[in-house]
């Protein structure tokens, strides 16, 4: 198993990965390791976790990737597993955002297996997820003979999916907003799933009174970091909600993330 690099000694600023709360319960590796992968059958392969948490680091650290530190999230009694790795490389530098690779896997056939790149302020622990890879569209018999070239390929693609949302923040920092436009958009992006309904004003109250003085500009940056305050806590939705609110804020600022 390739072991995570102590986060006390590397000088790299750290994002804050302890996203508690919920339908995840936030463990320790051994934990996950505790997990039984479910028998196969003949059209169904599943995935271990841990075997997965060792293809993907391996791979990271083959691709000259350095992992500053983790968490590992289980839910549904260890059925679903969602893991949050913080990584550098030489060729990827930011100086205001951390970089992040998110792993997830099931074996309640409920998702695939799946890499995500995200990424967040180092002024505060706020997650986002830009893109999603799928690993395997099913786990089929023949997956465990792919995998590793597939978390290859899609390791390839880490360096593009981050260019893009450093071009989507800087989109975002130039566009400015009244709060009749954030009063919209905020109801525009619970419409397209982005946030529950009970979320609306949560989101509303971040914009006027955010929690952190780095978003007080009434640009696109700080309501879209008023959303992500607001995903704290529920993993394993963000995904999903990080793909239906891009899919509002970049068409209202005309980003085109292709």
């Amino acid at each position: 198993m390739v072991n995570i690099i102590d986060t006390t000694e590397t000088h790299s600023p750290k994002v804050n990965l302890n996203i508690c709360g919920g339908n995840h319960t936030r463990v320790d590796l051994s934990q996950v390791a505790q997990v039984q992968t479910p028998e196969a059958t003949d059209t169904w392969r599943p995935i271990g976790h841990t075997f997965l948490i060792d293809k993907v680091q391996s791979r990271l650290k083959e691709r000259g990737f350095e992992v500053l530190g983790s968490s590992h999230n289980l839910a549904r009694d260890g059925q679903r597993y969602f893991g949050l790795f913080q990584v550098s490389h030489t060729d990827r530098s930011n100086n205001e955002r951390g970089t992040i690779v998110g792993l997830r896997n099931a074996h309640d056939k409920c998702f695939p297996a799946g890499l995500c790149a995200g990424d967040a302020p180092f002024v505060c622990d706020n997650l986002i997820f830009h893109n999603e890879v799928t690993l395997a569209r099913r786990h089929t018999k023949n997956i465990l003979n792919d995998l590793d070239q597939v978390i290859s390929r899609t390791l390839g693609k880490l360096f593009g999916m981050w260019n893009k949302q450093d071009n989507r923040i800087e989109a975002y920092s130039e566009f400015e907003l009244e709060n009749a436009q954030v009063n919209d958009l905020v109801v525009r992006a619970c419409k397209a799933g982005a946030l529950p309904k009970s979320k609306i004003m949560d989101v509303v109250e971040q914009w006027h009174d955010s929690d952190h003085d780095e978003f007080s500009h009434r640009n696109m940056n700080s309501l879209y970091n008023g959303f992500t305050e607001i995903y704290k806590g529920n993993i394993m939705a963000l995904p999903k909600r990080s793909e239906a609110l891009h899919s509002v804020l970049d068409a209202e600022v005309g980003f085109n993330v292709n």
